[in-house]
């Protein structure tokens, strides 16, 4: 069977990790790969932040790369700003003979903005709290992840109610088993 790029989408706060890590317990040797925690690992990291987003954007690629090629699945929680990360990802997963599949839990906007607040970050560790000001960026956040996505043909949409972690796992589950 072929080893499967599950690239998980979704706004912050929508729950990408925790049904990366849900993936990964129930499939053996299958790897979550989280850019926010490669990212925080890097020093001195806030103080360089587009050389350290380039480093995990590499680091990141090479996980997936290298686990594909043994044979095993790999989640990504991503939240998707750019269309041409997903081809990148899509040309990545076939070019090691993997099955390429694009799924974004799907939150309408005010919800999304309100349960990143509730979180209280953006979900780096070390940030500062988010306020009031950031709620601007937050929206054009989402709004720039909802026009990635939309350029996106085979994109799976997942309705994600908060607090049904079972419910979103298993319409995941259906649609990349289909």
């Amino acid at each position: 069977m072929k080893p499967k790029l599950i690239m998980l989408g979704g706004f912050a706060s929508s729950g990408k990790t925790t049904l990366a890590k849900k993936y990964v317990s129930e499939h053996p040797l299958a790897l979550s790969v989280e850019g926010d925690e490669i990212i925080t690992k890097l020093g001195q990291w806030r103080e360089n932040i587009s050389e350290a987003i380039e480093c995990k954007q590499a680091l990141v690629t090479t996980l997936v790369e290298s686990h594909l090629k043994r044979g095993h699945d790999v989640v990504l929680p991503y939240l998707l700003r750019d269309s041409m990360d997903a081809e990148r990802f899509e040309a990545l997963a076939h070019a090691c003979e993997a099955d390429f599949y694009e799924v974004t839990l799907s939150i309408e906007k005010e919800e999304a903005i309100e349960r990143l607040f509730k979180r209280g970050t953006w979900g780096e560790e070390g940030l500062p709290p988010l306020t009031e000001a950031d709620r601007p960026k937050a929206e054009k956040l989402y709004d720039s992840m909802m026009e990635a996505v939309s350029t996106r043909p085979n994109m799976i949409y997942i309705e994600c109610k908060e607090d049904d972690i079972e419910g979103t796992y298993s319409q995941i589950n259906n649609s990349i088993m289909n």
